[in-house]
């Protein structure tokens, strides 16, 4: 009979205690412009490659490729508007074409960057959503390559780091 009484009254006293949530006040706000986010100047900051063959995922710093300070860096000009992007490159490989088109996987809820250079249609994945007064951008290309059975293998990602310049 105790031993009902001591369970009745703690899961009453988790009930009360469960009840007593503080109330939330204000408002979110509208959310923000995505593709606005997107709009402006990128310069690389930096050039990561991370192998996915390597058991612990080995990461290399490559930005000497690009970053040598003497020239000025890769940048990535995005255009809210037209959703037009042109590159401006001195050293290293050009992984985006020098312009074209860009688009969202989902406007709402981004989550893949789609590239479109008039030959290729490049996918990035989105280090997170860049909101429009962030001041960086985070993008990974993932590669790939074909076994001896036919069937593609990712094995190598570029991960893109750029600071918002305008």
């Amino acid at each position: 009979m105790k031993k009902t009484f001591y369970i009745t009254t703690l899961v009453l006293l988790a009930l009360a205690l469960g009840g007593c949530k503080p109330e939330l006040k204000g408002e979110l706000g509208e959310p923000f412009d995505k593709i606005q986010g997107m709009s402006g100047t990128w310069e690389l900051s930096s050039f990561i490659q991370k192998d996915l063959n390597n058991p612990i995922k080995e990461e290399r710093d490559l930005s000497p490729f690009y970053i040598n300070g003497i020239d000025a860096p890769m940048t990535l000009q995005m255009s809210a508007s037209d959703r037009a992007f042109s590159v401006e490159i001195v050293n290293g490989k050009n992984f985006f074409g020098q312009e074209g088109t860009w688009m969202f996987d989902d406007d709402e809820f981004p989550t893949l960057i789609f590239f479109d250079n008039g030959v290729e249609l490049l996918e990035f994945k989105l280090g997170r959503v860049v909101r429009p007064f962030d001041h960086t951008l985070s993008i990974e290309l993932d590669r790939q390559c074909i076994n001896s059975e036919g069937d593609e293998l990712d094995t190598v990602v570029y991960i893109f780091n750029f600071n918002r310049v305008s």
